[in-house]
């Protein structure tokens, strides 16, 4: 009996220790659980802020007690973050809701009796005689990413703890969006007789001038080195401002300003001339649905565009 005992004493405090691979930077695993109340929830309720989802061994035990409590200190802060917080366990709807209303918990506990979403989030501990949910938590970002996966969780400073990380990784984004947005900006290079320059700085030799008429009409004589091409802008990308339609009477040519490396102010338009090349481009029906859908109209599926490193647009 002794030997049985210690046995089983070995294998639950090797069980303890045995934690799951990081999760943190995948998916989240979906789940479709109820709560004390039966109420069920889903990951994809979450979309679109923070979720703090913390599993826990057992209702009303000290640890648990602990840490449910330090929560609900904290669920008020957490809430004007942009987060909520779910607790796991595998306790059956009348223990989560007599640890509620024992300790005022303000905060939903989802009941994982057959322990699927336990299993999913790799924290299924013990054996059958005795299962249970090891202490973990996760932050759940707002896209659905798991962004921060505590692996090892003391009570006593762990609400502390997720509010230092959700914290951080708000920072992070706001830093993150703006850069994008700085990326996003139209930016004037310079004005020449009242002309604005978008992209690099006009060239001084670039002083003989095609329109874009002349310059369609003989491709081969523009496709290997830059030139000044001439016409009206007609449209413009009016997503981002990443492109413009260049037209000379009937002919007009999609004007790329270098792989999006300068942007363009979406109202656009008059006379411009741009310092670029023909390229021979071929557009998928993909490629072509994609451009008229930012305002191009229907280009053809073979046709030249003008490739440009710099963009002078005339009463801008």
């Amino acid at each position: 009996m002794i030997k049985k005992t210690m046995t089983l004493l070995t294998f639950l405090l090797m069980n303890s220790m045995v934690y799951a691979e990081s999760m943190q930077g995948q998916p989240a695993p979906t789940f479709n659980l109820a709560d004390q109340s039966g109420k069920l929830h889903q990951l994809a309720d979450y979309q679109g802020q923070y979720l703090v989802v913390y599993f826990y061994p057992k209702n009303d035990t000290s640890g648990c007690t602990i840490e449910a409590k330090a929560f609900r200190d904290n669920y008020a802060l957490l809430k004007e973050m942009n987060a909520d917080v779910l607790g796991v366990s595998l306790d059956d709807a009348d223990s989560h809701r007599a640890f509620i209303d024992k300790y005022d918990l303000p905060f939903n506990l989802l009941v994982d009796a057959d322990k699927q979403m336990s299993r999913d989030y790799g924290v299924d501990g013990g054996m059958a005689f005795f299962s249970y949910a090891k202490r973990q938590t996760f932050i759940i970002n707002p896209e659905g990413q798991i962004a921060v996966h505590f692996e090892e969780v003391n009570p006593s400073t762990h609400a502390e703890q997720v509010i230092t990380a959700i914290k951080k990784l708000q920072s992070e984004s706001i830093s993150q969006q703006a850069d994008h947005d700085k990326n996003d900006q139209v930016s004037v290079t310079e004005v020449i007789d009242g002309a604005a320059v978008f992209g690099q700085q006009w060239p001084t030799e670039a002083t003989n001038k095609v329109t874009v008429a002349t310059a369609l009409g003989q491709p081969n004589e523009y496709t290997t080195s830059n030139h000044v091409i001439t016409g009206n802008v007609t449209r413009v990308c009016q997503k981002k401002g990443c492109w413009m339609i260049l037209t000379e009477g009937d002919d007009f040519a999609r004007v790329d300003f270098n792989d999006h490396s300068f942007l363009i102010p979406k109202d656009s338009k008059g006379r411009a001339e741009v310092y670029g090349r023909l390229v021979e481009k071929e557009l998928s029906e993909q490629e072509r649905a994609h451009y008229a859908s930012e305002g191009s109209g229907q280009l053809p599926a073979k046709s030249y565009e003008i490739v440009a490193d710099a963009v002078k647009i005339f009463g801008s």
